[in-house]
């Protein structure tokens, strides 16, 4: 038991870290809500008031705070053992036989938690939670047009639909009909269509003839059954509404080069992320055992939000440069982390 958990010496480190690292996320998702928010103020209007900017900007903090948590384990790392070397408490761990290795195991047992409860929200939570705010917020701010929509063809089809707040809502339906001399014969439009038992299903559409004996006749249907299958919505969607599953099934079908690195992106972000933690947790030891073990808690939290500004604006760069790129997506993933290693194994070498 205690290989999980550790004695009462390391249970104080485990508990130290995990009290600095809920603070720092505490703190930090609470300025980032704040300046959301501030910023959507910018869009207010009728339809967009102030209740919809609150529910956007609540649902989207699970992905923005999975998506920097990372950087909050180096800063609470920082954090919670700067705090004990204050007060002397690691040279009196040291003294009692504990060695830095045992210290530092300590230390990623609640960034360990956190890494499995971020993967599995990644999963099942966090990208429908981020369809439902992104989606729902441009429909509310009336900023999507023809060309900010979806379009998917079918057999003597052509489907367009204006948003998708969820993946069994459709909404703002419109269907290009043609013969088979691929000649226009009717629109059929509908506010929403539904996912019911795999099919989607369209209720009080309006079809809207075309032909030379029909031009413009406009009837009512009672039902519509949209030619689309319930899966394939998946292929219309952001990376960053996508599961992990849902991410690796698409790889595998995407034809367009552009897309798919877009997708494999994605995918390898979330699925190394644990390892980018890992990395980022040896740096922080590295730094405390180090050059900031003199160091004031206010100077070390300084430096720490800086290199974690660094890294991540230095793995987005060279994630955009591997999108558009023939450069290996899973290299651009892999670099920051080799890098962040070979600069934390130095620190130690020079400390030591």
């Amino acid at each position: 038991m205690n290989i999980f958990i550790g004695d009462l010496i390391e249970r104080n480190i485990s508990t130290r870290v995990l009290v600095s690292l809920s603070l720092v996320i505490l703190a930090i998702g609470t300025i980032d809500l704040l300046f959301l928010i501030l910023n959507e103020l910018s869009d207010l209007t009728e339809d967009y008031g102030f209740t919809d900017i609150l529910y956007y900007s609540i649902l989207s903090m699970p992905y923005r705070l999975y998506e920097l948590s990372s950087y909050f384990c180096l800063i609470g790392v920082i954090l919670g053992l700067g705090t004990l070397f204050d007060q002397g408490e690691i040279i009196g761990t040291k003294v009692l036989g504990k060695s830095n290795t045992q210290i530092a195991l300590a230390a990623f047992r609640p960034v360990f938690i956190l890494m499995i409860l971020g993967l599995i929200l990644s999963e099942f939570y966090i990208p429908d939670l981020s369809q439902k705010a992104e989606e729902n917020r441009l429909l509310k701010k009336g900023a999507l047009n023809i060309n900010q929509g979806y379009w998917v063809a079918s057999e003597y089809k052509i489907n367009y639909f204006r948003s998708a707040p969820d993946k069994e809502t459709l909404v703002g339906v419109s269907i290009y009909e043609f013969d088979s001399n691929y000649e226009p014969t009717g629109i059929v439009t509908a506010n929403e269509a539904v996912l019911q038992n795999g099919k989607w299903i369209i209720n009080e559409p309006l079809l809207t003839q075309i032909g030379r004996n029909s031009l413009n006749k406009i009837v009512n249907i009672d039902q519509y059954t949209l030619d689309y299958s319930g899966k394939d919505v998946t292929l219309l969607l952001s990376p960053r509404y996508l599961s992990l599953s849902e991410l690796f099934s698409q790889i595998q079908i995407t034809f367009s080069d552009y897309r798919k690195n877009q997708l494999s992106l994605e995918f390898w972000r979330k699925l190394l992320q644990p390892i980018v933690t890992a990395a980022l947790l040896f740096l922080a030891l590295s730094f405390l055992f180090g050059p900031m073990r003199d160091q004031k808690s206010g100077q070390r939290i300084v430096i720490g939000i800086g290199v974690a500004f660094g890294i991540d604006l230095f793995q987005k760069l060279i994630g955009s440069i591997a999108v558009v790129s023939n450069f290996p997506v899973i290299l651009a993933v892999l670099i920051p982390i080799i890098f962040i290693s070979l600069l934390a194994s130095l620190i130690f070498r020079r400390a030591n």
